[in-house]
């Protein structure tokens, strides 16, 4: 079966949802169902390649959207995935430096995964090219925590 790899679960109306492997911030993820997701087109065709990989790997990493559910960064894994599902679990950012935060964490845990060097604990992001990126967003580590 074509992206049998895709971690899947159905809800209530069996409609099927994609839950990304990794899902480092629990606190900023939402579920969202794909007619939500505004997207701009793409003038890139990445998509039988990252279909390879998506087939081989499933979802790593949570697509990312701003506060207005516009689609950041991801068009393409969009793009494939929403033929195969009807929903996903996204990160929801509130800033600039926040879509640009969990872009580059995406892209450090894919990196990490396919060296087969999974992420154990938080301590990458506190080393580069995590760090500065880290440094403009350490309020994400400190949500959901009690005081």
């Amino acid at each position: 079966m074509i992206l049998d790899k895709l971690l899947k679960t159905r809800d209530q109306s069996l409609r099927t949802i994609v839950h990304p492997l990794y899902q480092l911030f629990p606190t900023r993820l939402e579920l969202k169902y794909y007619d939500e997701i505004k997207t701009e087109e793409t003038q890139y065709d990445f998509k039988s390649k990252l279909k390879e990989n998506l087939e081989v790997n499933g979802l790593l990493c949570p697509m990312i959207i701003d506060q207005n559910n516009n689609l950041k960064k991801s068009i393409n894994r969009f793009t494939i995935i929403k033929k195969f599902s009807d929903a996903s679990l996204f990160y929801k950012a509130k800033s600039e430096k926040e879509v640009n935060f969990f872009e580059k964490l995406n892209l450090v845990v894919c990196k990490m995964h396919l060296d087969n060097k999974p992420p154990q604990d938080f301590q990458f992001l506190f080393s580069p090219p995590m760090q500065k990126h880290t440094d403009e967003c350490i309020h994400l580590l400190q949500e959901g925590v009690k005081k």
